[in-house]
């Protein structure tokens, strides 16, 4: 049987966003979104909707790309993170998401983003060529 790799979380007329999928079964970011207050909840909905359907945000102060990483980008909404990398296909693949405390955003969550990212695109070229 073939394990899913993402979860559908938006589809918009620009990009696909999806949820990455742990060898596992579990999905990181829609985990961690899922416990956060509803208002925070919605702010995250809006931003994933309009990246989605416009392919760009321009204010850094909501997403940006996190310098010195794999090509990491990062939402941001108040103290709350979701990381993500871009796929081919048009496609956005959120990591997992975490309460930033300092100024930088911490070494093991974009280790932990990069990891999944690799483990994605591993797992991606496997299935490509048993099709």
């Amino acid at each position: 049987m073939k394990q899913e790799l993402t979860r559908l979380v938006h589809a918009g007329q620009v990009l696909c966003l999806e949820f990455y999928v742990t060898p596992s079964g579990d999905a990181p970011a829609e985990e961690w979104l899922e416990q956060l207050p509803l208002q925070m909840q919605h702010k995250f909905a809006a931003l994933l909707s309009r990246m989605g359907d416009t392919g760009k945000i321009w204010n850094e102060r909501k997403f940006k790309h996190l310098t010195e990483t794999d090509q990491i980008f990062e939402f941001k909404v108040d103290d709350g993170r979701v990381l993500c990398f871009f796929f081919v296909g048009k496609r956005l693949i959120l990591t997992h998401g975490f309460r930033k405390r300092g100024d930088k955003t911490p070494k093991r969550e974009i280790e932990r983003a990069e990891h999944y990212k690799r483990d994605f695109e591993e797992r991606s070229t496997h299935e490509g060529r048993k099709d």
